[in-house]
């Protein structure tokens, strides 16, 4: 699934959690930033695809393989290995409780009991990419290294085609927008157990949408291997946007692919 995507779940998760924190506005505010960068962070290990990977890590390491290849290989630094899996979504969790710890100079029970809210939105948003690329296509992952360093594989089951999910970014940017817009009500002096209903209830109605829609597709997007990847290609991204287009109807349709057409990066 696209960065963009994964990102605004993550803030969406953010959104929900800050309801039901009693923090400042400017931890609130971290909060919210650090859902946003654990749901990116697993797609940093595409860095085997950036132009100077093999000048400067392949040198550093030796790297005998050029980055294009390690990318599409199971090593646990290519891409859906250890940075989409369990044990790095602790170890992220567990390196933003150190920083609290290092900052507030306090013992390790006081950082967890303070900041549990904090901790489990966080690492719901990590969790949240992981859980977002399985539906993709086996291709030649096979899914997610969710229990790395174990080589079985989860996911890949081809609901959904990599890009151009506009549906399902609709509704993920709705949580986020709809949640964060609760905010103003503490204007009116709103009970906060009120704004707590309604953005979770927020979110659970938006996780069920974007499974109905994921799972009727009525069509299968899954291949594997690499030579199958480059003949279904064409047709498959031709399917995705077709059904795209029947799904939000023309107006809606057409300005999703004029924002996908602006923006630097596959979504």
């Amino acid at each position: 699934m696209d960065i963009l995507s994964h990102t605004f779940s993550g803030l969406a998760i953010g959104a929900t959690a800050l309801h039901f924190s009693k923090k400042k506005v400017s931890y609130k505010m971290f909060l919210l930033f650090s859902c946003g960068f654990a749901a990116f962070f697993p797609d940093l290990d595409v860095i085997t695809q950036w132009s100077g990977f093999d000048t400067t890590f392949g040198n550093w390491f030796d790297l005998k393989e050029k980055g294009s290849l390690i990318y599409h290989q199971k090593r646990w630094f290519s891409h859906h290995a250890l940075f989409h899996s369990l044990p790095m979504a602790i170890l992220f969790t567990g390196i933003l409780s150190l920083y609290f710890r290092l900052r507030r100079r306090v013992s390790w029970r006081s950082v967890w009991r303070e900041n549990k809210l904090f901790f489990a939105a966080v690492f719901s948003a990590y969790l949240v990419h992981l859980f977002e690329d399985m539906p993709t296509p086996t291709f030649v992952w096979g899914g997610v290294a969710f229990l790395f360093p174990s080589e079985q594989y989860w996911g890949g089951k081809g609901y959904i085609w990599w890009w151009n999910n506009y549906d399902l970014f609709l509704i993920i940017i709705s949580i986020f927008v709809l949640n964060i817009s609760l905010t103003g009500l503490t204007l009116f002096r709103i009970r906060n157990v009120v704004t707590q209903s309604i953005a979770s209830i927020i979110l659970i109605i938006g996780v069920g949408l974007f499974n109905y829609q994921m799972l009727h597709r009525g069509y299968s997007f899954n291949y594997s291997g690499m030579s199958e990847h480059h003949q279904v290609w064409q047709m498959n991204e031709a399917k995705s946007l077709e059904l795209q287009k029947e799904i939000l109807g023309d107006e809606l349709y057409e300005i999703m692919i004029k924002i996908d057409h602006s923006i630097p990066f596959w979504f």
